[in-house]
């Protein structure tokens, strides 16, 4: 479990308005700060280097740029008033920013700052509300956020949403656990399963998938994340002391192996959360299949109770349930609306925060159901909690249509 203290010393938000966004209303280079956000960044005038990140509707619609900020009293000169402000430069980030879009001010343990405009329709934005400890959409003054007192959450979530925003966070990182991993596998990456299995195996007699499913399934995606990213540290840094010669005379193959680092943590995000599913599943006694065909190629990740259930016409539809595992959904949540037709209502577990209402409505529209563990419910409207399913009442729904 991370704590959003261990990555920054201070968190603050706004809605940006017309006068800092428009160079055609307003000329403006700055924002306007608060006295909450001088315990942080302090009363001096200060220069941070900071990287802005813009974050648009799509993949596609990403920016991003390293320049500077100043911080400074506007009043300095006046002993009796101080109006801090954050000076920013001209750079192609905040030109793309408009009015209405969310920005995030961090500064990190480093001593940098992190500015991050994110599109008010960006499928994104609830994720990156979550992962800096915002429980609501900020005003048009900055919302500043005691990160001290920000709650634990999933290293494995924290770091997975920071990277498919594109936000490089700095990992707390220790070996605690790459010689076991090195004396088992060697220096290499395992299969998905074997990772699986030693952190499972690492947490023996600590966690209990009958009694408490949803908080065993998070406490195994975090021992694997720590695991491999321990391990993806090690394989990585080698990799980049020896060839850093050949690297630099050839970037298309420097470009090549960073994509593969880059596609290797999403696939295995994915492969970690059906593995632990799946002996969850088991440890609970139910009948399922994993990856099994229904019909026109179509092949939900779980089926309950198998293929044999499904293909029996005489075997009751309303005692079939299938489940697709998506890490985060975005527009991808529709696919398994079509992958098994036998089965009216579809359900899909998911561990993104925060899904925009306009979303669940149209799953529910859909007649898909979602399932989340019960601690990414609060970051849910209290409307669309009534429809949420945590993983212990989806294992308690399933064992009821079990076969005797």
């Amino acid at each position: 479990m991370t704590r959003l203290s261990e990555h920054f010393s201070g968190v603050s938000a706004k809605r940006l308005s017309i006068v800092e966004t428009s160079r055609i209303v307003s000329r403006q280079h700055e924002f306007n700060g608060t006295a909450a956000m001088r315990q942080y960044l302090g009363r001096e005038r200060s220069i941070f280097p900071a990287r802005f990140i813009y974050i648009g509707d799509d993949e596609e619609d990403r920016l991003m740029v390293d320049d500077h900020v100043t911080w400074y009293d506007s009043r300095e000169d006046n002993p009796n008033r101080s109006e801090h402000r954050l000076y920013f430069r001209d750079n192609d980030v905040m030109n793309l920013a408009a009015e209405g879009d969310v920005m995030i001010a961090a500064l990190d343990c480093e001593g940098n700052m992190l500015l991050v405009i994110v599109r008010d329709s960006s499928q994104l934005l609830g994720d990156v509300l979550w992962l800096f400890g915002l429980d609501e959409l900020p005003g048009s003054t900055f919302t500043t956020i005691e990160t001290a007192e920000s709650s634990h959450v999933s290293d494995a979530l924290f770091y997975y949403i920071a990277e498919q925003a594109g936000i490089q966070i700095e990992e707390k990182v220790s070996d605690s656990w790459l010689d076991l991993i090195l004396e088992r596998f060697g220096p290499v990456f395992p299969r998905s399963r074997q990772l699986s299995a030693l952190a499972l195996e690492s947490l023996d007699g600590e966690i209990s998938p009958v009694e408490e499913p949803d908080n065993t399934l998070i406490r195994l995606l975090d021992r694997e994340e720590r695991m491999f990213r321990e391990l993806e540290r090690h394989i990585v840094s080698n990799e980049l002391r020896s060839r850093a010669d050949t690297w630099a005379e050839n970037v298309d193959d420097f470009i090549s192996f960073s994509l593969g680092v880059h596609n290797r943590r999403k696939s295995r995000a994915g492969h970690s959360l059906e593995n632990h599913l799946e002996w969850i599943f088991t440890e609970n006694r139910l009948e399922f299949q994993r990856g099994v065909h229904t019909e026109n190629r179509s092949k939900p990740d779980f089926l309950f109770p198998g293929s044999a259930h499904y293909q029996d016409p005489n075997w009751p539809a309303d005692r079939l349930t299938m489940l697709g595992v998506k890490t985060s959904c975005k527009d991808r949540w529709r696919q398994v609306l079509n992958e098994a037709a036998r089965i009216p209502e579809k359900h899909l577990l998911t561990l993104q925060p925060r899904i925009s209402e306009h979303q669940t409505r149209e799953m529910d529209r859909a007649n898909l159901r979602l399932v989340l563990p019960r601690g990414l419910h609060s970051t849910y409207s209290t409307s669309q909690q009534n429809s949420l399913m945590d993983l212990d009442l989806f294992i308690n729904e399933v064992m009821e249509k079990q076969p005797a």
